[in-house]
Order: structure tokens, then C-alpha cells, then sequence
């Protein structure tokens, strides 16, 4: 009950609802990543509505907001530690796409986990993913999209062959399922936050630095 009814509150946007609910399952003992996945359901379920033209932009911003609270609530303070010159994940929205919602949640969970995170931002070229991969030794790419998949595919593309041996892995979310996965060439997909969270602890945590580069 409780959990249909936090997925009814975000939809709602109704943040104090939502985080009473929050609490209130916790304290349930309910999994702390199923009371997390509750909320990204009805985020989801906004997002559709919004794309449906039943939503405004400021809703959809606000149930992100509200998504980012619950977040925090759920697995504890956010870790912003600046990542230096050695971001263990290199992050953006890919060319031609200025989606950043889907990007800034995921970039939030996987600071959560306490990865150090480089966020490259919107509409990032081909060229600057490769470039900045280079510079920073990042053993990660992550590329979001949900207009572009021609972009991730030249992207996946240039750092192959930018990087012919010991390739960083990578990673790509938003409207993706397999089949854009093999379009592009990339290495993973993933459909939510943590599910990429999880899947970037696998390269780096419970293997090592060099599982997570390929061509090793």
C-alpha cells in the first residue's frame, strides 16, 4: 500500500507526500533501493506525461527535484568532492541532444556511491568526450541521449579508435534498450540510475581499474 501510494505522490508532485512516505517505509524496513525505485516509477510516469503534452516542463523539473530529495533521504548525504584532474567517470549528454534531467539524476546516484564524476554537460561533440578521455585517463564513459543515437554511435566510434588498446568502457542511458546498444557500438546500456550505479561499482569496485578498460 505504502508503495503505490509514494508512486501516486510523485506523480502528484506532491514533494511533502512523497518524502513522509519515504520515511515512512523506511522505518517499515522496507529495501531501501525498492522504496528508491518507487519513486524513479513514478518519475517515470511523469516523464510520459510531460512527453504526452499532459505535463509542463516545470512539472517534469519539479518531480526531478523531488526525485533528487527522496534520493538523498534514501541513501544518505550526497558526495560532492571535486574529482580533480582524475574523474573516475566521464559523463554527458550527447551532440545534438539538451536533455539533462535523465543525466543530472544518474550523475547524483553515482556521486551517492561515491564515484567522482566529471559532468561534461549538454550537446558535448564527439570530439570532446575523446578529448577529454584522453586528457583525464577516466576509465568510463557514460553518454546519455534520448534524440541522438546517430551521436552516440559516432562517439562509441571515435573512442575506439581514438583508444585502439586499453579502452575505456562505455556506457550509454536514456532511451536505449539492445538494439541502439549494438547500433552504436557501446559497451553497456543501462535503464536506470542505479542499475548504472551498480554496473560502474562492477568495473571499478568489485573488479579493478583495468576490468573496466577494454581490450586489455
Amino acid at each position: 500500500m505504502v508503495r503505490k501510494l509514494l508512486v501516486s505522490a510523485v506523480v502528484s508532485i506532491n514533494e511533502d507526500k512523497v518524502l513522509a512516505l519515504v520515511s515512512h517505509a523506511l522505518e517499515k524496513g522496507l529495501d531501501p533501493y525498492v522504496v528508491l525505485e518507487d519513486v524513479r516509477s513514478g518519475l517515470e510516469i511523469v516523464v510520459e506525461l510531460y512527453n504526452a503534452g499532459k505535463y509542463f516542463l516545470a512539472d517534469l523539473v519539479m518531480a526531478a527535484e523531488i526525485y533528487k530529495e527522496a534520493q538523498q533521504r534514501i541513501l544518505g548525504p550526497l558526495h560532492e568532492e571535486d574529482c580533480g584532474s582524475f574523474p573516475q567517470i566521464v559523463f554527458g549528454t550527447v551532440k545534438r541532444d539538451i536533455h539533462d534531467i535523465g543525466k543530472n539524476l544518474a550523475i547524483v546516484t553515482m556521486r551517492q556511491f561515491g564515484f567522482k564524476v566529471l559532468d561534461l554537460g549538454v550537446d558535448v561533440p564527439p570530439q570532446v568526450f575523446a578529448d577529454v578521455l584522453s586528457e583525464t585517463g577516466a576509465p568510463i564513459l557514460c553518454m546519455s541521449g534520448l534524440i541522438s543515437d546517430d551521436s552516440m554511435k559516432s562517439t562509441a566510434e571515435l573512442v575506439k579508435k581514438r583508444f585502439p588498446s586499453r579502452r575505456p568502457a562505455v556506457v550509454i542511458g536514456g532511451l536505449v534498450n539492445e538494439e541502439v546498444c549494438a547500433y552504436t557500438g557501446a559497451d553497456y546500456w543501462v535503464k536506470t540510475c542505479i542499475e548504472g550505479a551498480r554496473l560502474c561499482r562492477t568495473l571499478l569496485v568489485e573488479g579493478n581499474r583495468e576490468s573496466a578498460v577494454i581490450g586489455t
